[in-house]
């Protein structure tokens, strides 16, 4: 873990896909993305929570539990 700016740490959630920060509990992610035609044609698994900016792995559909 490292810490933020404010000296809280963060946590390290990169290598398993989480569709909620395990940190703060927020689904909202920052992630690089690929366009086409207007719409999200692809994207980058590594992200960064966009509320405590903490390191997480994107879901993506296959990550997706039954």
């Amino acid at each position: 873990m490292r810490p933020d700016p404010l000296g809280v740490a963060l946590l390290d959630q990169r290598g398993i896909p989480t569709n909620e920060c395990l940190h703060c509990g927020s689904n909202v992610f920052v992630i690089k993305a690929v366009f086409e035609d207007y719409e999200i044609a692809g994207y980058y698994l590594d992200a960064t929570c966009a509320v405590c900016e903490c390191p997480v792995t994107a879901p993506c559909p296959v990550d997706r539990p039954d």
